[in-house]
């Protein structure tokens, strides 16, 4: 069968093929059909590609077209089986078979059809039921009749169990236009009407279950089948069979009306359940299992396993005990477990599992039973921590607590009951309240507990401080309690007794004793004023020695004194604005005043006043003054004090400033502000080192004032170089010393800097001035060694000459001396004349450097020497940007760059071209420019320390004279750079001209 194929254009393939095939597209209309299929299906009259399947077939089934639109949507279809009957022709049968075709991108563009004609089969399977239902027909045990209708005959027969079901006499003939009267009017009698025209016309054969009337006029149920007989193609009639099914029926709507009273039943429960198959697949559930699980229906868990709807944990679970339900036959009864849905949600069920036996006594799955106890769980739970916070409290309640029944026996007792007694729960409680032994005299404290008891039954709340015995017999103070506990219809069921140690309350009654004594000491014998006046009136009630020795009156003549009438601001405003804030706020102050006492004098106090209330609910005011006359002479002298000492330190040249234990300054002066940019000393407060100087000159400060905290020792007058944020650097000569308070410990340190950066510079300077001497000093010493040997040699060789010449007689020889010593001035004078360019370079100290290009002096060179270079053949490589300055006297840069080229080209290699190369590139504060030949090369460890001497020559050139190098390096120096060499022999030489940026 063909499946997914990719066609070929060509048709004549398809044409040849040995099934019978067609391709149709999504209209249905014909692409490509094999010739045997057209042959199948008799199309001979015309054109048959193009046209639609509905043209070529004009009676196609519902099944069949369903089949076509399910294939284009991607569904491969089963076999359809279709009658076809044209004129003079037998009806033939054909099987359809479709498969959706698909292009070579996977897409449906149609069906691929395949046809086979099943006449022979379909009339050998008919003559096959005809025999089957003759021989079913002859069975005495079957309660099943048979009937044949004759189609060429028009005749009806019926079998003698088939009139037995119609109760009609066994001669009685059927007729095919009468036999349906017997069908129940309505659903049964249109049901076999339609189903004998569909199999005599269409072969449908049918199986219905329907409703006869007998001849009696019984109405029964029967299941009546039929099916067409075929011979040589040709339909020759129907055969069939009934059965009587009334009782059957009439059972199973009883089970039916049985069943739907259980499904009431089980619905209405309210447990959800459940049965599963031996692939525990749900085949039974009730509305509470429906509800549990989310769904509508029943239909939507039918089939479907747990792992379908629970958390696979559950459903892990559930599937292993159910399987173990069924292998053992051992139930699970009443085990409590939570189930997980897929969402997350938690469920406690109490669960029942039960094999399911069928009527074989065997296995056929099992029935389960979850009963939701969620609820009831939480329920207790919260029960049980009620319970638990009752006892929390209960327990953990600093009183004795107990309750009693009301005839006063002990039920319950707390934890620190037992704990004060020394006593076990069971010591106690079913006890009397009042045989406990921790009542003292028991006589006289039994019967005052009973009529406790007796008046709390009643409903009294009985409260009375007693002592009772603790674990050691000692007696212990108590506040004790005893309340009636009401239930809900307001009847006295039960007792609280509790009681409350007041140790504590009765000593502190003494201590309350004791401290009035002290108070009424401090009140006569304080230095500070207390005065006790009424807050309406003013009217003094009270006052101490203090307030009369400041006032100068004494309790009697102060008798017709206000209070008011001793304070400067007496005013009536001033007094209603006091009062308001003491009603309001209970305090008043504390606020300075003057006071006046009897001799006029005014005193300089702080006055606090507090409004209370006696037991009379009278107002009024305890006022404290504190005469402070003196401790303001005091603070005005330290003020002027502080002044003095503040104007010194803003005027000292020195950064003065202390900072707490955290390194943050609490003071700085005037000198550290001007040092940190600010207008302001608050602008400093509060901040470290971290917020005003560089991360490391910050860190090692901060490590140095640790220091200095920690070991109380000072730093003084050591050198150190601040950094602020802003790049600005600053020499200091620092000292901290600690802060200590009065009892000795660090609070802190002070700073003094004094900013010597000018001095370090002009330091700086002069060692700078040392070190320029002493090298100049060095260089005027080499200088004139090599003088005195150039000189000295001239001199010896003049000398040597002359002495010749005077002793000489021939006059050609004379004249050859002559000369010689023509020659021998001429080589003293340019010697003289380099010497002379040596001292130039090195006096002339005051001549300006400029930022200039190198390239700008390079193609100068160049220029000058282009007759050379292009009669050398020489090649310049130059890779200097056009960006890069250096700082130098132009005509020395000139000289140099001329030396460096004119060497590379006089002592070029012989084998090859001369090439120098130029580049640049900065290193520690110098701009390097590199000047690369491919010449000879010099031997440095052979000619290293002479390569930059005077005279010195290394090659075999009659034309070096050893000048060029020593005047370079000269003029190097002299602009504060220098000069360096790498050389390998026989591959060339580089002078690295090192110019610094910074001088």
């Amino acid at each position: 069968m063909l499946k997914r194929s990719q066609i070929d254009p060509n048709n004549y393939l398809i044409k040849q093929l040995p099934k019978a095939t067609a391709f149709l597209n999504k209209k249905l209309e014909v692409v490509y059909a094999s010739d045997l299929w057209i042959n199948d299906l008799e199309f001979t009259n015309g054109k048959v590609i193009g046209q639609k399947i509905s043209d070529l077939l004009t009676d196609i089934s519902k099944d069949l077209q369903k089949d076509f639109k399910d294939c284009i949507k991607g569904k491969v279809g089963s076999g359809i089986k279709e009658c076809y009957t044209k004129k003079d022709n037998p009806k033939k049968w054909i099987e359809w078979t479709n498969i959706p075709w698909y292009d070579e991108k996977e897409n449906i563009i149609g069906i691929i059809v395949q046809t086979e004609c099943i006449t022979d089969k379909v009339s050998n399977e008919s003559n096959l039921e005809r025999l089957q239902l003759l021989l079913q027909e002859k069975s005495s045990d079957a309660d099943i009749g048979s009937w044949q209708y004759d189609a060429e005959l028009n005749s009806l027969w019926w079998c003698d169990v088939t009139k037995q079901i119609h109760e009609i006499d066994a001669n009685f003939i059927p007729k095919i236009e009468t036999c349906f009267d017997f069908y129940k009017e309505g659903h049964s009698k249109n049901t076999i009407s339609m189903a004998f025209f569909e199999a005599s016309e269409k072969g449908i054969p049918w199986k219905e279950k329907l409703q006869i009337v007998t001849e009696k006029g019984n109405e029964k149920w029967i299941v009546t089948t039929g099916k067409p007989i075929y011979k040589n193609d040709q339909y020759i009639g129907l055969v069939g069979t009934f059965q009587d099914i009334h009782e059957q029926v009439l059972t199973n709507k009883k089970t039916k009306e049985n069943e739907v009273l259980l499904r009431t039943l089980i619905d209405n429960l309210p447990v959800n359940i459940y049965v599963k198959d031996m692939n525990l697949r749900k085949i039974l559930v009730n509305k509470a299992e429906c509800e549990y699980n989310g769904v509508d229906s029943p239909d939507e868990l039918l089939g479907k396993t747990d792992f379908d709807f629970l958390s696979k944990k559950s459903a892990k679970l559930a599937t292993y005990e159910e399987y173990e339900v069924i292998n053992t036959l051992k139930p699970i009864l009443s085990r409590e477990g939570i189930c997980t849905m897929k969402d997350g949600t938690e469920t406690t069920f109490l669960c029942s599992k039960i094999p399911l036996i069928n009527e074989d006594n065997e296995v056929g799955g099992i029935i389960g039973m979850s009963l939701d106890i969620t609820e009831k769980r939480i329920a207790e739970k919260k029960l049980e921590e009620k319970e638990r916070y009752f006892r929390s409290i209960f327990n953990s309640s600093y009183q004795f607590t107990g309750i009693l029944d009301i005839d006063g026996t002990l039920i319950e007792i707390n934890d620190t009951a037992l704990d004060f007694s020394n006593l076990k729960d069971e010591d106690i409680v079913g006890k009397k309240f009042w045989d406990a032994y921790w009542w003292p005299v028991p006589d006289f404290v039994k019967d005052g507990l009973k009529q406790m008891v007796k008046a709390a039954a009643k409903g009294e709340f009985m409260r009375s401080e007693i002592r009772v015995l603790d674990q050691n017999k000692n007696q212990v103070p108590v506040d004790f309690t005893l309340k009636p506990i009401y239930n809900d219809d307001n009847k006295v069921v039960s007792l609280l007794a509790e009681g409350r140690m007041i140790t504590e309350m009765v000593a502190a009654r003494e201590k309350i004793k004791e401290s009035e004594l002290k108070f009424r000491t401090l009140y006569e014998m304080s230095p500070v004023s207390f005065v006790l006046y009424e807050f309406e009136t003013g009217k003094i009630l009270d006052f101490n020695p203090s307030f009369e020795s400041i006032s100068g009156y004494d309790k009697k003549s102060i008798e017709n004194l206000n209070f008011w009438d001793f304070l400067h601001s007496k005013n009536q405003q001033y007094r209603e604005q006091v009062n308001n804030e003491l009603e309001n706020d209970g305090t008043f102050g504390p606020y300075e005043e003057k006071l006046i006492n009897k001799n006029g004098i005014e005193y300089s106090v702080i006055i606090n006043k507090s409004l209370i209330v006696n037991k009379n609910d009278e107002k009024l005011v305890w006022t404290i003054i504190q005469d402070i006359s003196e401790s303001e002479k005091k603070e005005r002298q330290i003020r002027e004090e502080r002044l003095l000492l503040k104007t010194l330190i803003n005027n000292l040249p020195l950064n003065v400033y202390i900072k707490d234990t955290q390194s943050r300054k609490i003071l700085v002066n005037q000198a550290e502000c001007d040092y940190m940019g600010v207008d302001s000393a608050e602008e400093l407060l509060g901040k470290s080192d971290f917020d005003l100087y560089d991360k490391d000159v910050a860190q090692i400060s901060s490590d140095e004032d640790k220091k200095v905290m920690n070991t109380m020792e000072p730093i003084l007058g050591r050198e150190t170089i601040n950094i602020k944020k802003d790049g600005t650097i600053t020499s200091f000569l620092t000292s901290k010393i600690p802060l200590k308070a009065a009892d000795g410990k660090v609070t802190g340190l002070v700073g003094i800097s004094l900013d010597i950066s000018n001095l370090k510079k002009k330091e700086e300077e002069l060692k700078n001035l040392i070190d320029v001497t002493s090298h100049q000093n060095k260089k005027l010493v080499n200088f004139a060694h090599i003088v005195s040997h150039n000189l000295r040699s001239h001199t010896a060789n003049f000398s040597m000459l002359l002495e010749f010449l005077i002793n000489e007689k021939d006059e050609e020889e004379k004249q050859n001396l002559v000369n010689m010593l023509v020659k021998a001035s001429d080589h003293l004078l340019e010697t003289l004349n380099n010497l002379n360019e040596v001292v130039v370079i090195n006096s002339k100290v005051n001549l300006k450097k400029k930022y200039i290009s190198p390239n700008k002096e390079i193609k100068s060179v160049e220029k000058n020497l282009s007759v050379l270079l292009k009669n050398k053949n020489t090649k310049i490589i130059n890779t200097i940007e056009d960006n890069v300055k250096i700082k130098v006297i132009p005509a020395y840069l000139d000289n140099i760059l001329m030396n460096i080229f004119t060497n590379a080209i006089m002592y070029k290699s012989p084998d090859r071209d001369p090439v120098i190369t130029l580049s640049s590139s900065r290193k520690k504060g110098y701009t390097i420019l590199s000047i690369t030949d491919n010449g000879l090369g010099i031997d440095l460890k052979k000619y290293g320390d002479k390569l930059f001497g005077m005279y010195k020559t290394f090659h075999d050139n009659a034309d070096a004279k050893g000048i060029g190098l020593f005047l370079s390096k000269n003029q190097m120096e002299a602009m504060g750079g220098k000069i360096t060499t790498t050389s390998e022999v026989g591959k060339g030489t580089t002078f690295n001209l090192h110019f610094n940026e910074e001088n």
